[in-house]
């Protein structure tokens, strides 16, 4: 992770013959002679395992942790127990309880069952929804057809509020030569398909589905503007998506430097190849590429564990696997309303549909230049954003995410020379 924090991995093997060949080194294993557990690389310590599970963990609260593992009916959940009472920070004075993965040390409790109105608020729009679906896509499937590039469609969605953010993507990215032909709005008001159409946009709007979508931008994270905004982000993306297209999706707030799409094409060409020539290694994804590939958020929190996906930036590959993903998604909006927070719900998805259908997803590392965002403007080192600044790097895109709201957005990217729209 940058830090040197997981260069080591500790195998506990199940069987004796699921041990590596060498005959020291499994004698060490089996018997402790003193010299400390043998250490050896990656592939030779996992050649006889046929299967493997893996348990990540880490322990950021500081507080004494321990790992058990129990003999017991496989489960691929990890059970979270605590000193705490029904509510409260951890008492090492109480004895353990089973609690939520989401539970902080101090109290706080990430996730949260949806209250009754949150449910039935969700049921209304997704009632709305499946009574409009055959129209939806009947209209949107002639769109999509004529911005579809190698069948793959860049996704956006924008309020009227948020519309200075559109238009300065678009500026920042016809000042560099980009052809956004492949770009398709997601406009939640008739001011923004009309503004995003005057862009050179193509664009689709669904009165039935968002209606109730206020024109105001969201004055911080969370609110009532911010949290509605997360529907459309929900909808549109799930309906390019079911119909067959590989897709990026994109928040308003982002600039491009180069064209991101070939890093993703590539990345899975690569992959694919290493298939078919076998040289993906013992330990690898090689012949099977990733299904999602995410902006690492940074914050790496129990709220966003174990992913830290970005919800803002992330590119899709149309298959059984995603639809039902963003399925899920859009049935679990009750849950989106109670945490104000379409990521956190993401995230608790990806992580169960790559155990239950084994998802692929990849997070970019927020430590590679390709793909930075507000974490690396406010926490990481100054130098980096510098390097930016002269040139010296030249990232894919910038992200500006953890930002309070939009007036903030416009002023750091002033900072940054990137804010293309004149009052």
């Amino acid at each position: 992770d940058g830090k040197g924090r997981n260069s080591d991995v500790l195998i506990v093997y199940a069987r004796e013959n699921a041990m590596p060949d060498d005959a020291a080194i499994r004698g060490n294993g089996t018997y402790e002679d003193g010299s400390g557990v043998p250490r050896i690389g990656a592939a030779d310590a996992t050649k006889n395992c046929d299967m493997m599970n893996v348990v990540l963990m880490d322990n950021p609260s500081g507080h004494p942790q321990c790992l058990a593992l129990v003999n017991n009916y496989l489960s691929y959940h990890v059970q979270r127990w605590m000193r705490v009472g029904e509510r409260g920070a951890v008492d090492s004075n109480l004895p353990l309880r089973a609690v939520s993965r989401g539970y902080n040390a101090n109290g706080i409790r990430s996730y949260k069952s949806p209250s009754e109105n949150d449910i039935r608020g969700h049921w209304d729009m997704l009632r709305t929804y499946l009574n409009s679906l055959d129209s939806v896509l009947e209209e949107l499937k002639p769109i999509a057809e004529r911005v579809a590039r190698d069948n793959t469609v860049i996704v956006m969605t924008c309020n009227f509020g948020q519309s200075e953010l559109l238009m300065n993507f678009v500026c920042a990215a016809e000042s560099r030569g980009f052809d956004l032909g492949n770009v398709l709005v997601f406009s939640t008001d008739k001011e923004t398909k009309e503004l995003a159409e005057g862009l050179g946009l193509a664009t689709y709007y669904d009165e039935r589905n968002f209606e109730h979508i206020p024109t105001k931008e969201a004055g911080r994270y969370g609110d009532r503007a911010f949290v509605a905004m997360m529907y459309a982000k929900v909808v549109c993306v799930q309906l390019i998506n079911m119909l067959g297209y590989d897709l990026l999706f994109q928040d308003v707030d982002v600039v491009w430097y180069q064209n991101p799409l070939p890093w993703f094409k590539a990345d899975i060409q690569k992959k694919e190849l290493e298939g078919k020539n076998g040289n993906g290694g013992v330990i690898g994804n090689a012949g099977h590429p990733w299904d999602m590939y995410f902006q690492d958020d940074g914050a790496h929190t129990v709220r966003y564990a174990p992913y830290s996906a970005n919800s803002g930036f992330y590119y899709v590959r149309s298959n059984e696997r995603t639809r039902y993903l963003f399925a899920s998604l859009l049935y679990h909006g009750d849950l989106i309303r109670t945490t104000d927070s379409h990521q956190q719900t993401l995230i608790a998805l990806l992580n169960e549909h790559a155990s239950l259908f084994g998802l692929r997803v990849k997070i970019l590392n927020r430590d590679t230049p390709e793909f930075p965002g507000g974490w690396h403007y406010h926490k990481k080192n100054k130098q980096f954003m510098k390097s930016i600044l002269t040139g010296e790097v030249t990232p894919y895109i910038f992200h500006m995410s953890w930002t309070t709201n939009k007036n903030n957005k416009l002023k750091f990217f002033q900072q940054m020379g990137e804010w293309r729209v004149k009052d």
